[in-house]
């Protein structure tokens, strides 16, 4: 997701919470950075709300999210396949995370035909089985269509519902079932209702606060290893089932990634024996507020 896109997020997040008289409450298909970050930015609002995350891959779950997540005040991790849940600390209950996660793996339909038929209809009638409304969608999982007509179903007369990736025409048939959409920022759709509510949400706002993003240090992590040549990572990549083109190697060398696979990063700290912390350090960031319309 691009610092762009980011800060649209914040800002109908921001918005819509600061514009209630009630409890925000956000359901979010796709768990991930994002279930950290834009939470913790409401609650350094002081913003009440309720985040509902959902998640299908539950290595990457319990891998990545769930040892986070239990840290966090007044957090709930549920296993409806195990029918079983784990509890954070008790906080004050203004800040309140609701993660739930199924029991499969991780999905790719682009690379394994199969996964296209992937049984997911619990991940995708989850929110609409709970019988509590949204105020803020977030569409960002498998199964987007399913989940953005689900979404329209449901949704209330305030309800805003946000699409990430949503350059790919595979994802735009359901959007004609909401009355007022626009396309947004750099990868980002929103629609709701009526186009005075995009009007609400998507208002620009002051400065916004420094958040958390992180640093990327696989080129020192690699230097400290006598390795400085992206030639000579992609071929150990691909020995653990990690295959990416010259390319996309090189921008992980040379950049800071804005999506980080599971599976990638596993590889790189089995091929440089480090751990996650050593590639990746928390940083707060300072984004421009506004969001363009």
């Amino acid at each position: 997701m691009s610092p762009r896109d980011g800060d649209l997020i914040k800002t109908v997040l921001l918005n819509a919470a600061e514009g209630s008289a009630r409890r925000l409450r956000v359901l979010e298909w796709g768990s991930g950075q994002s279930t950290l970050s834009f939470a913790q930015i409401l609650a350094a609002h002081d913003l009440p709300f309720h985040w509902l995350s959902l998640e299908y891959d539950r290595e990457y779950f319990d891998t990545f999210l769930a040892p986070t997540l239990l840290y966090r005040a007044d957090t709930v991790l549920r296993y409806p396949d195990d029918d079983r849940s784990l509890h954070g600390p008790v906080g004050d209950g203004r800040a309140h995370i609701e993660a739930v996660c199924w029991n499969r793996t991780a999905l790719r339909p682009s690379e394994r035909s199969a996964d296209r038929e992937a049984d997911l209809d619990d991940y995708v009638n989850y929110p609409a089985a709970t019988g509590h409304g949204f105020d803020v969608i977030l569409v960002d999982g498998r199964k987007r269509c399913r989940c953005l007509l689900a979404a329209a179903d449901f949704m209330e007369t305030d309800t805003v519902v946000m699409l990430h990736d949503a350059r790919h025409p595979h994802y735009h048939p359901p959007l004609a079932r909401y009355p007022a959409s626009r396309f947004i920022g750099d990868d980002m759709w929103v629609g709701a209702r009526s186009a005075a509510r995009l009007d609400e949400v998507l208002a620009e706002r002051a400065a916004m606060p420094a958040t958390l993003g992180y640093r990327w240090h696989l080129r020192r992590v690699m230097a400290g290893r006598k390795m400085f040549e992206t030639t000579e990572l992609a071929p150990l990549l691909a020995e653990r089932g990690v295959m990416l083109s010259r390319e996309q190697v090189h921008r992980l060398f040379t950049g800071v990634p804005e999506r980080l696979n599971p599976n990638l990063l596993v590889a790189l700290c089995d091929i440089l024996d480090c751990q996650v912390g050593d590639l990746i350090e928390p940083a707060r960031q300072a984004h421009d507020g506004g969001g363009s319309r």
